[in-house]
């Protein structure tokens, strides 16, 4: 599915999306209109689907982080994946199989700010919660 040249561009932009063609073609030999038609064609195919910017949540004053996992109460699923959504502080949300009906990542200032933000989901969801001490494995891509 992926040759060689598709898996190094693939593997230089995961390290900087920003780097120009002329350094991908510079780096891979080839030239640069070669990257960028290739760039393309894994945008057609829907291996690329788009370039973003990391932000730091430190840096915008959010010192924790937290895993919640949301048990929806009977009838409540559809209200709770609203609400889901509609918390800007949650940056992360899978719905799951098994007791749990969703797992979300969230921000917080302070451990002061957990408990409002849970309130919120109370007529809806029990929840349990885990502050997160580190992220030995940040999101990645997959393996090429």
């Amino acid at each position: 599915m992926l040759d060689e040249l598709d898996r190094a561009i693939l593997t230089a932009l995961v390290n900087d999306a920003r780097t120009s063609w002329k350094e991908l073609a510079t780096e891979m030999g080839v030239s640069s209109p070669t990257i960028r038609d290739r760039v393309r064609r894994l945008q057609d195919r829907g291996i690329v689907q788009g370039f973003s910017v990391e932000v730091s949540p430190a840096a915008l004053g959010y010192s924790l982080e937290a895993v919640v996992r949301f048990r929806p109460l009977p009838g409540k699923r559809h209200l709770l994946e609203q609400q889901i959504q509609d918390t800007d502080r949650i940056i992360q949300c899978d719905k799951v199989t098994g007791e749990d009906g969703f797992v979300a990542r969230l921000l917080l200032k302070d451990i002061g700010d957990l408990d409002p933000l849970l309130e919120t989901f109370g007529r809806m969801a029990t929840t349990n919660t885990s502050v997160v001490k580190s992220s030995p494995v940040r999101m990645r891509a997959p393996p090429f």
